[in-house]
């Protein structure tokens, strides 16, 4: 074995080390799993979670794109809870750029669920404990929704996605209509809407699971009289 080959294998041994080190560190109680199942949300709902070859090694990348103050406070706290890590952020226009390199962080995440716009999904095994739901639809909404002054709504062309999510949304009781929209444009993939748009299901969704958007449940609240 020559110099160079036996130093890159000391090196590999050690980070190595170094990740089974902060693997274990990851915690696994009750709250642990609902900030996980909240971590999911806000990932399915506008982030990205990427594994990439550069040069001779693999990349681990997560990346999320915030409008709101709160949901940015949400999700990086999340980070530091879970992996005891704090990410990269800047500012673009209304958007925060929130950035973190991390294959602990990534591996772990990608565990319990996938991501891609037409591939994400929902984080099940974790569905069991109670409050996680709530937890990853909060985070999706908060993410991805929209709150009008009739209506919730949230859109995505994963139509699988959007089954689960309706799926989910009947075993915690909100009442909501299911949509396609299919595109004039031959090149433009169709939309799956979900809307919540009676008031006892907007009512009940504020009361069950809420955002951790500020202007999104200020918004909630005034189209319902609170």
């Amino acid at each position: 074995m020559d110099f160079s080959t036996r130093n890159k294998k000391v090196a590999q041994a050690r980070w190595q080390k170094a990740l089974a080190c902060e693997v274990a560190l990851i915690p696994t109680d009750h709250k642990a799993i609902l900030v996980r199942a909240s971590l999911c949300g806000f990932l399915a709902g506008d982030g990205s979670v990427s594994v990439r070859l550069e040069k001779k090694y693999l990349r681990y990348d997560l990346r999320f794109f915030p409008d709101d103050a709160k949901m940015l406070a949400e999700y990086t706290d999340a980070l530091f809870y879970l992996y005891r890590k704090r990410p990269h952020v800047t500012k673009e226009g209304k958007l925060h750029n929130v950035v973190i390199t991390s294959r602990t962080i990534v591996e772990d995440i990608l565990k319990v669920a996938q991501f891609g716009i037409k591939t994400w999904t929902l984080p099940i095994s974790l569905f069991s404990v109670p409050g996680a739901k709530e937890m990853w639809l909060r985070a999706f909404f908060s993410a991805e929704g929209y709150v009008g002054k009739n209506a919730i709504k949230v859109q995505t062309v994963n139509e699988l996605g959007m089954q689960a999510v309706s799926s989910l949304l009947r075993k915690v009781g909100i009442a909501h209509g299911c949509y396609i929209y299919h595109p004039k444009k031959p090149n433009h993939s169709t939309v799956y809407i979900i809307m919540i748009s009676n008031l006892i299901g907007r009512k009940n969704f504020l009361d069950k699971i809420g955002f951790a958007h500020e202007r999104k449940e200020l918004t909630l609240r005034k189209t319902l009289g609170l």
